[in-house]
């Protein structure tokens, strides 16, 4: 998270942080990150990277990998 409120518009440590989100099962905290990178390239009138289009897809159709303990 350091390096994110360093460089917010950092799509590689957001890609970073949804895998993170994703492994620990918090669909919460994945859509959280989706939302607020998209909103940033918004603001900034660019486009999401490829890899960052092709991870959301990957992410939000495939179940997180955290269980209960």
């Amino acid at each position: 998270m350091i390096g994110i409120g360093a460089d917010d518009s950092a799509e590689l440590l957001h890609r970073d942080l949804m895998r993170i989100e994703h492994a620990a099962g918090n669909r919460s905290g994945l859509h959280t990150t989706i939302t607020r990178i998209q909103q940033i390239n918004q603001t900034l009138d660019c486009s999401l990277e490829t890899e960052t289009e092709d991870l959301i897809r990957e992410l939000l159709n495939t179940p997180g990998t955290a269980t209960a303990l």
